[in-house]
């Protein structure tokens, strides 16, 4: 059922200290129907541990890998997110498209597809960058009657919104982790004459490649085989149009690699830069901060802040290289690290 985690999987240490449960989410709703257990029992004994020597927080009870597998296999093959980066996936013919659909599986009484359309209706309004009065009140108004199945309402004002729809949000999952601002931060760490060759892990289509698109500069995709990731197959084929992707580093080093909202899926962190990654100068990582966020998805082994990932880049020969980016209006920061070069000892 679980595996017990004896000590901490950054520094090792027993020592640590009990603090906040799981969300409930749809993780436990499928982590309840793959263990055949009620979520409250999963999210009683999924519960959280700070390690007290490096603040790596994790679970102490962790399901076991055919478990963590079929979750990704064959209950949500593909991130929720993955795809909705794509200009296709947001905006008012999206909008407009999303209630027809609604519409329909309410008049067929398909409630379990009418209810996933209006979260992602839902999900497009809340993302919208708009933050006019008019378009704000109209909003709230809008999501009530749609949580309430008002279809007169809905179809009288649907075109209206639509029309108030603009950008996503930044770091909505309808753009990703680009932006102008994490641009300036790279500008600052690095100079992209000094590198010809930049890879990112994590979600295929969130990432920082058209900052990296220079003629000298080689891309990468590291398709990590990680059992608590999404394989994002339709991801990939979209991103393989455009960067190279590659199982693991070969022969050559890696110039930077960005690590994108991966680092809280993997149950032995340190193996991922001591054996997948040791050819490589620079990283960013992007992960929520627990301190920022407070709360931690049952999907997600650990949870990280300030303290851990300094803890992280001294033990594999790393250094944080400029302050931390908390980003705009997100529970999310970016850590820089640079390897440090090791001095040779002159006779």
């Amino acid at each position: 059922m679980f595996k017990i985690i004896k000590k901490c999987p950054l520094c090792g240490s027993k020592k640590k200290t009990k603090i906040i449960g799981n969300n409930r989410n749809i993780y436990s709703y499928f982590l309840s129907k793959i263990l055949n257990l009620s979520e409250n029992f999963i999210l009683k004994n999924m519960q959280n541990y700070k390690c007290d020597n490096c603040e790596l927080i994790y679970k102490k009870k962790w399901i076991y890998p055919k478990s963590v597998e079929k979750i990704y296999r064959d209950f949500q093959p593909m991130h929720p997110g993955g795809l909705n980066t794509l200009k296709k996936n947001f905006g008012k013919k999206k909008f407009i498209d999303l209630i027809k659909k609604y519409k329909y599986f309410f008049n067929k009484k398909n409630y379990q597809f009418s209810d996933r359309k209006k979260r992602e209706i839902i999900k497009i309004l809340n993302s919208t960058q708009n933050n006019k009065s008019n378009f704000i009140k109209l909003k709230k108004k809008f999501i009530h009657n749609l949580m309430n199945d008002q279809l007169d309402y809905i179809i009288r004002n649907k075109v209206t919104l639509s029309n108030m729809i603009d950008k996503p949000k930044i770091y909505s999952q309808f753009s990703g982790f680009r932006s102008d601002e994490i641009s300036n931060y790279f500008d600052k760490i690095i100079n992209l004459e000094n590198i010809s060759s930049y890879a990112e892990i994590g979600c295929p289509l969130w990432g920082n490649y058209n900052h990296f698109k220079k003629p000298w500069i080689e891309q990468y995709f590291i398709n990590i085989d990680e059992k608590n990731f999404w394989k994002a197959e339709n991801c990939l084929k979209y991103l393989s149009k455009r960067v190279k992707i590659i199982k693991k580093i070969k022969k050559n080093k890696i110039d930077f690699i960005g690590i994108y909202n991966f680092l809280d899926h993997l149950e032995n962190p340190l193996n991922l830069f001591t054996k997948e990654l040791k050819k490589v100068d620079h990283f960013a990582i992007i992960c929520e901060d627990i301190n920022l966020s407070k709360k931690i998805d049952c999907q997600h082994f650990s949870s990280w802040n300030h303290k851990s990932l300094l803890f992280l880049s001294k033990k594999i020969g790393y250094t944080i290289i400029a302050k931390p980016l908390r980003l705009s209006n997100s529970v999310f920061k970016l850590y820089a690290l640079k390897k440090i070069k090791q001095q040779t000892m002159s006779t």
